[in-house]
């Protein structure tokens, strides 16, 4: 074998290794920004997002897809869902496809208590996870997002993807100054 086919087929082998299969990322959250959110910043990493709908049997759909196709890289859920019972859910997934990583967002909350992570921790969760500050969007998306592609095992995170998905939603920083009302004075009228 020549040197130039030794070189073409080394070559090709370490593009077929460095290229690495899209993360696939499975988001329930109730209707709302929240999760147009997650999917927005899930997206801008190169992630592949299905919503699925909160109505859904999620062990069946996951049984069939642990048969079938595979199982998603990763399952997020809100857990205001109550009819979802994302906690049984957890343990459900923890029992039948301990492969898959579940993570809980608290999406009424802002801050997750640690004795609430670590009971959610015990239950199977991969991580419980706050909802997204309006106040502070790029940076709890940014700590949010880091836990995930953690998980995921990929990294690094794209900061100028993230922000350009968030302004598109309306929602990134640009578009909050544009929608801030500069506050006013209340002395200032009367002066």
């Amino acid at each position: 074998m020549s040197n130039a086919n030794i070189n073409g087929a080394a070559n090709a082998t370490s593009t077929f290794f460095m290229q690495e299969r899209q993360k696939f990322v499975v988001i329930v959250f109730p209707l709302g920004l929240q999760g147009k959110i997650w999917a927005a910043v899930l997206r801008s990493q190169g992630i592949s997002v299905n919503g699925e709908s909160h109505d859904v049997s999620l062990p069946q759909t996951l049984t069939t897809l642990k048969r079938q196709d595979g199982l998603p890289d990763l399952l997020v859920v809100d857990t205001r869902l109550h009819n979802l019972q994302p906690y049984h859910l957890v343990r459900w997934t923890r029992d039948h496809c301990p492969e898959l990583g579940v993570v809980l967002v608290n999406g009424a909350q802002t801050d997750i208590a640690p004795a609430e992570r670590q009971w959610a921790l015990l239950q199977g969760a991969s991580d419980l996870l706050p909802r997204f500050k309006s106040a502070s969007l790029v940076s709890s998306a940014v700590a949010n997002l880091r836990k995930v592609l953690d998980l995921l095992n990929t990294m690094p995170l794209h900061q100028r993807s993230l922000v350009t998905a968030l302004l598109k939603l309306g929602v990134g920083p640009r578009s909050q100054q544009a929608t801030t009302p500069e506050p006013v004075d209340p002395v200032a009228p009367f002066l």
